[in-house]
C-alpha cells in the first residue's frame, strides 16, 4: 500500500466498496464456539488482505450511545465560530490538541489541498483512566450531558477496539493479545468527532474534506452519517465506503503495517468535498507510549527483508504531522 506521501488525491474512484462479505457482526467478536472463532478470523484475515479494511455492524444495536454523540455534535456544529462556547474550546488558544479545531485547522496531508472540515477533539493524554473523568488534558463545551454522552462513546468504541485488535492479531498468526495488550493505555489514541459543511468547488483536487493519507496509528475506527469517505484496496484502486446506520469502518494503521512488515497494508483514505453537510466520528488507536515498533520476526525474510526502520507511536506522529502542517501553510500561502 502506498504511504501518505505517494497516494495521489487525483487518482479516480473506481466503484462502491465490497459490502457484505466484509462485514462482521460485533456480537461475533466477543462469544462464539472454537469453531465460530475459526471462521471469524478467515473472514478478517481475508478482508485485510484482498482489500485493506472490514466493517462492524451492530456496535451500538439498541443502546443510544452512538445516536447521542451525534446530537451532541449536530449542537456543538452548529453554534457560529465567535459563540463563547466554541472560542473556550479553541484548540489554538491553549496548549495541546483537544478541544475545538475551527475550519482549514485541519493538516493537509496533500501538497495544495485545503480541508473543509471542522473537529472536536479528546483524549486520555496518559492521565486519566476513564474520560469522563478527566479534566486536565480536556476541555468540553458548556453544552448539558456533552462531556458525558462523548465519554460514554469513547468507552464504548475503546471496547470495540481491544476486541478488533485481538481478531486482527489471531488473523496475523500473533498470539491472541498480542496488539490488545501493545495498545491499551491510550496516551496517544484520540477520538475526533468531525464536521463537513455541506458545499461545492470547481478545484475538487485543491478544495478537500480531507486529503489522501494513512492513519498514524494501529487501527482507526470511523462512522459517518453519510457517504464521502473514500478507500483504497491493497491494489491502490479506491472506492467509495458505503454509509450505514451503526456500522464501524476498520482501517488499518502505519503501526500495524510496520509490525507485520507488510503483510498487513495500511489503509489509504480521504474525504471528499460533499454538497451536503455529514458528520463522521473517528477513534485513532495508537500504540503504547514505551512501545517500540519494528518489524516482527515471522514476517522478516530473505525474499521480504524488514522495510521499516524501529520507532514509537509519538516519534511517528511527530514526523507526519509536521509534513502536513507544512503543506498546510504552503496551501493557505498561495491561495489565502
Amino acid at each position: 500500500m502506498p504511504s501518505t506521501r505517494e497516494l495521489k488525491q487525483s487518482d479516480p474512484l473506481v466503484g462502491l466498496a465490497p459490502g457484505p462479505e466484509l462485514c462482521v457482526d460485533a456480537r461475533q467478536l466477543v462469544h462464539g464456539d472454537k469453531v465460530q472463532r475459526e471462521v471469524l478470523v478467515n473472514r478478517v484475515r481475508k478482508a485485510c488482505l484482498s482489500t485493506g479494511f472490514f466493517y462492524v455492524d451492530n456496535t451500538f444495536a439498541g443502546d443510544p450511545v452512538a445516536a447521542n454523540a451525534l446530537a451532541q455534535m449536530q449542537c456543538f456544529f452548529s453554534l457560529p465560530d465567535n459563540d463563547p462556547r466554541k472560542i473556550a474550546v479553541d484548540n489554538r488558544r491553549k496548549q495541546g490538541s483537544y478541544g475545538w479545531m475551527p475550519m482549514f485547522g485541519e493538516p493537509a496531508y496533500q501538497p495544495g489541498t485545503r480541508a473543509h472540515v471542522e473537529s472536536f477533539d479528546c483524549g486520555l493524554g496518559g492521565n486519566a483512566n476513564s474520560i469522563k473523568a478527566l479534566e486536565g488534558s480536556n476541555v468540553w463545551p458548556d453544552l448539558p450531558g456533552f462531556r458525558d454522552d462523548i465519554g460514554a462513546l469513547w468507552d464504548g468504541l475503546v471496547a470495540l477496539a481491544g476486541n478488533v485488535l485481538e481478531v486482527l492479531s489471531e488473523a496475523a498468526n500473533l498470539e491472541r493479545d498480542f496488539l490488545s495488550s501493545r495498545c491499551n493505555t491510550q496516551e496517544h489514541s484520540t477520538l475526533r468527532l468531525l464536521h463537513y459543511p455541506g458545499g461545492h468547488s470547481e478545484d475538487r483536487l485543491r478544495d478537500v474534506g480531507i486529503a489522501a493519507h494513512t492513519d498514524f496509528e494501529c487501527i482507526s475506527l470511523i462512522m459517518q452519517t453519510g457517504p464521502g469517505l473514500e478507500l483504497t484496496d491493497v491494489h491502490g484502486q479506491w472506492y467509495e465506503a458505503p454509509a450505514h446506520p451503526d456500522r464501524v469502518i476498520v482501517l488499518l494503521d502505519d503501526m500495524l503495517e510496520r509490525w507485520t512488515n507488510g503483510y498487513f497494508q495500511a489503509t489509504g483514505h480521504r474525504v471528499r468535498r460533499t454538497t451536503v453537510s455529514r458528520y463522521s466520528i473517528v477513534l485513532f488507536v495508537a500504540v503504547n507510549a514505551n512501545q517500540v515498533i519494528r518489524p516482527l520476526e515471522p514476517f522478516v525474510s530473505a525474499a521480504n527483508p524488514a522495510r521499516f526502520d524501529a520507532v514509537t507511536q509519538r516519534q511517528h506522529i511527530d514526523v507526519e504531522v509536521r509534513r502536513s502542517e507544512a503543506y498546510r501553510a504552503e496551501s493557505l500561502a498561495a491561495n489565502p
